[in-house]
């Protein structure tokens, strides 16, 4: 195709954290050296993304393979709108918290270990992004998960460890949801390349289908979907500071991203010019009805993720658990968007410029927020945000972040959220206006009562963190360091400047990303393309999430329902185990049929050995009881060696047979 550009610069983006990777183990034990090399790497692989937006951002696709490394099938790269939006985002979000890492991880052991693992987490996560094909993706996406699981347990604790192997545990189950799927789609599909390369349909068949739901498993598990998310809530809180902002600001997107390509990107028709979808679009209206089937129950995954995670969030009085569990809900944000992007089809660019929006905003302020509870954890050891209070006044500069990284979450306007949420509102208005399905009315106002709860929590969090009475003496308490304060102004800038100007990021970022799917450009271009943020009745949306917010957190203070204790059957633990009780009981009995047919051979070669072992016995040569071995016995050789010289002699017989083979009988 024409716009298609052989470059090698996705490798670079990949060979450069690699690299650094190698070195950092060379000078773990040199704090300067390392800490030189972790920033420079990070910092040249952000330059090296960057350097591929004068193509992007002129419609072009960059390519490049390796062959046979992932043999029978090339390792492949392939950068579109969206490829480059999440490796720009993840990298620069990865040099603020490595800068911040510098001095948070003062404090910790295994420093070098540390930055060693962190780097080449980066060089999987942002591997994902410019993989070509399913399958090079999921060699970038295992890195990533093996990798990152050294972070979560780094502290080496008792609950860093279960919460560690969780994540392990569900990782793996995953990576083999996205094998199976890859397996159904290439047998289906016969290719795996992410772009739209399937031929016309007029419905998605049992196996593709079975296929979709394998990976956007696969993908939902790292996203944090519900009901997907167990892992999530055990191994955020667990985890260094930085390490925590990374898994929730940047990794967790990228399962996101692997749904947006699954659902959007790979079950649409190939081989279209984009001028000649208006005249085509009606060919294709039994896949957009496949599609929109799927859209459909995506909407509701998004709508429950977001109000589960919301309701565990404000029940949360450790503030890393609380911004898990907001990740868990904020994920959902994501997922409608995509959802409505599906079930609108060919006029699904508001949803999926929503997602894709979102994925942008859900990177900065979460990484902050987890970057401000990382002071706290330094400075106070202490992350009971009921034990805390009187903050602002004693670390200004720490809640003035988070109060930035807050109204972000929320979508307050002049601040980035506002921005990204108010498109998936509109997406999901339109989604109810496609066919005036009831139940898109009541998931508009399920979307209203999520933003309040997010709001609610943040409130809550604010409140009682910082602007309350203090609940203990602050003695000497220092401020952050010089570290800790770059990496954290770098991330509430730009949700600043995103606020205040979000159809440059919309026009500049979001619509490149749309230009690379099969979607109704005159759609884009009178309705995405310059669309006003600032009208009454956006400002109005957010006026009602907040007043019923405000109502909330008032009822939850005066009731004291933020502080109930969940019963037993609610727990994420309970889910946890529940769900690995499950499978291993559905193990038992899909394996039943193995185990009898194993238990069948073993019976019969113990038979064997007993009979064999047996005879044996009986002709060696045991002096006045084996009158067997006195009558064969010639030269009175051992039974023994005679039964090896027989062996030895049985395969030289085979091995020249195989080698010259038999001669002809009769000449």
């Amino acid at each position: 195709m024409h716009n298609l550009v052989l470059s090698d610069q996705p490798l670079w983006v990949i060979l450069i954290p690699l690299f650094t990777t190698l070195v950092l183990i060379l000078f773990a034990r040199i704090p300067w050296l390392r800490h030189t090399f972790a920033i420079i790497g990070t910092l040249a692989t952000l330059g090296a993304v960057l350097l591929m937006w004068p193509f992007v951002s002129a419609g072009k696709i960059l390519v490049y393979e390796i062959p046979l490394l992932v043999s029978p099938f090339n390792l492949t790269f392939r950068v579109d709108g969206l490829g480059f939006l999440v490796a720009a985002i993840a990298s620069f979000v990865w040099l603020a918290s490595t800068i911040y890492a510098i001095s948070y991880m003062n404090h910790e052991v295994n420093q070098g270990r540390f930055f060693v693992f962190l780097a080449l987490t980066f060089a999987g996560t942002v591997g994902v992004p410019m993989a070509g094909d399913f399958l090079s993706l999921l060699v970038f996406f295992e890195i990533m998960t093996l990798a990152s699981y050294v972070l979560v347990i780094h502290t080496q604790t008792e609950e860093s460890m279960g919460a560690g192997n969780l994540y392990l545990y569900m990782g793996v189950f995953g990576g083999l949801s996205l094998v199976g799927g890859m397996g159904l789609l290439y047998h289906g599909a016969g290719t795996l390349v992410i772009a739209p390369g399937l031929p016309a349909m007029e419905r998605l068949t049992p196996l593709l289908l079975a296929a979709v739901i394998l990976l956007i498993v696969g993908f939902g598990i790292k996203a944090g979907m519900a009901p997907l998310h167990i892992w999530l809530p055990r191994a955020h809180p667990v985890a260094p500071a930085p390490a925590s902002a990374l898994l929730s600001g940047v990794m967790i997107k990228i399962g996101a991203y692997g749904i947006i390509r699954t659902v959007n990107m790979f079950f649409t028709p190939a081989s279209v010019e984009r001028q000649a979808l208006p005249a085509l679009a009606g060919q294709f209206t039994g896949l957009w009805q496949s599609l929109s089937s799927i859209g459909y129950v995506m909407i509701w995954f998004g709508i429950g993720t977001m109000l589960f995670g919301a309701f565990m969030a404000l029940l949360q009085d450790n503030i890393k658990k609380m911004l898990a569990c907001s990740s868990i809900s904020q994920m959902g944000f994501i997922i409608l968007g995509v959802g409505t992007g599906a079930y609108l089809g060919y006029e699904g660019a508001m949803g999926l410029a929503g997602a894709s929006y979102h994925i942008l905003n859900h990177a900065l302020f979460k990484s902050l927020l987890f970057l401000s509870a990382g002071v706290l954890a330094y400075r106070l050891g202490e992350l009971n945000m009921y034990r805390l209070g009187g903050l602002w006044r004693k670390m200004p500069f720490t809640a003035a972040a988070t109060l930035i990284g807050s109204l972000g979450i929320v979508g307050m306007p002049l601040f980035n959220g506002y921005s990204s949420k108010t498109l998936l509102h509109h997406a999901l208005v339109e989604a109810y206006e496609y066919q005036h399905l009831a139940s898109l009315r009541v998931a508009e106002w399920l979307f209203v009562l999520a933003s309040a709860g997010t709001a609610c929590y943040f409130i809550k969090f604010l409140y009682l963190t910082f602007i309350r009475k203090p609940q203990r003496d602050y003695q000497e308490l220092h401020g952050e360091p010089l570290p800790m304060k770059i990496g954290m102004s770098a991330l509430a800038l730009a949700i600043v400047a995103i606020g205040f100007f979000p159809n440059l990021i919309l026009d500049r970022f979001i619509i490149p990303v749309l230009n690379n799917f099969l979607l109704d450009p005159h759609f884009i271009e009178h309705h995405l393309v310059g669309l006003s943020f600032w009208t009454a009745e956006d400002f109005f949306a957010v006026f009602l999430a907040l007043v019923i917010a405000f109502l909330l957190f008032w009822l939850g203070m005066r009731t004291g329902a933020f502080q109930t204790s969940l019963p037993a059957w609610l727990s994420q633990e309970y889910a946890g185990t529940l769900i690995g009780r499950g499978s291993m009981v559905a193990w038992g009995y899909l394996t039943l049929f193995f185990q009898a047919m194993i238990h069948f051979f073993k019976v019969i070669i113990a038979f064997l050995f007993r009979g064999a072992f047996g005879f044996l016995q009986r002709l060696d040569y045991r002096p006045g009881q084996s009158k067997v071995f006195r009558t064969i016995n010639f030269g009175n050789i051992d039974f023994d060696v005679a039964l090896v010289i027989i062996i030895f002699g049985v395969i030289l017989i085979f091995l020249f047979w195989l080698q010259f083979g038999l001669p002809a009988i009769g000449g």
